[in-house]
């Protein structure tokens, strides 16, 4: 195992977090957090690269996927975040804080993403420390897999954000819940599109069939379990449990994995 490898990157998330940070406490506005969080795993990508020097199709690839996702995900959040108030979860923390305010954002905000990230972001480390191109009929038809799959989570997430925005930019639509498009059959396209992106991510680190990939299988793995059942989901589905046309629209259309609507 390259240990040194994953010192490097962290290091680095550590020096990007830290930046991220101190730009937060000077707009007083922890939801900066989230600007970053893609922005993150492009440093990943590119650091464990540049470090380990293992250029084949299967590690470049991941840097191409992974550049894509992050660098879209971090225009469309500083467009939406980066002068607008503090998002009311990170609200609801400062007043649990009480007088540790900075303290607590470093370390329970900053700090904590900044190793949930470096978690997720196994299959890509250890794709540029392992991966030695594919040699076989059985490494092609994993990596085709492994791509198609990415190719279908990116467009859940990116046509499924388009579809929204242009429907709350409609001031007919103001009060309504969007359930046209890709939202008939999932009511969190986004969502299951992020999370299929990460399990292609993994099966393209897969394609060299070298074993210590394997443990990448945790990456995806954490981040389906935390926008199924911890900070996606659940929270706008909270958000939305006392409309009336959100509970309708509900009980006919699936949860996450697109399924035709019910009748």
């Amino acid at each position: 195992m390259n240990y040194l490898s994953f010192l490097i990157v962290l290091l680095a998330l550590i020096i990007f977090f830290v930046t991220f940070f101190l730009i937060a406490q000077k707009k007083k506005n922890n939801g900066i957090a989230d600007v970053a969080w893609g922005l993150g795993f492009v440093v990943v990508a590119f650091v464990s690269l540049i470090y380990n020097q293992n250029y084949n199709i299967v590690s470049l690839t991941i840097t191409l996927f992974v550049s894509l996702w992050g660098f879209r995900l971090f225009y469309h959040l500083t467009k939406r975040n980066w002068n607008a108030k503090e998002d009311y979860r990170y609200v609801d923390m400062r007043k649990k804080w009480g007088n540790h305010q900075v303290l607590n954002a470093f370390f329970r905000v900053f700090m904590s993403q900044m190793l949930l990230l470096f978690v997720i972001s196994l299959p890509i480390q250890l794709s540029s420390m392992y991966t030695v191109g594919i040699n076989s009929t059985l490494g092609w038809f994993v990596y085709g897999f492994g791509v198609l799959l990415w190719v279908f989570g990116y467009y859940f997430e990116v046509v499924g954000d388009a579809q929204l925005k242009k429907f709350i930019k409609n001031p007919e639509n103001k009060g309504k819940i969007m359930q046209s498009g890709l939202w008939k059959y999932t009511r969190h396209p986004n969502y299951f599109g992020e999370a299929t992106m990460w399990w292609g991510i993994w099966i393209i680190s897969m394609a060299s069939l070298i074993s210590w990939n394997l443990l990448g299988f945790i990456g995806p793995m954490i981040i389906t379990h935390l926008l199924l059942f911890v900070s996606g989901v659940p929270l706008l589905e909270r958000k939305y449990k006392d409309n009336v046309e959100f509970q309708e629209y509900a009980k006919k259309t699936s949860v996450f994995f697109p399924l035709p609507p019910k009748k």
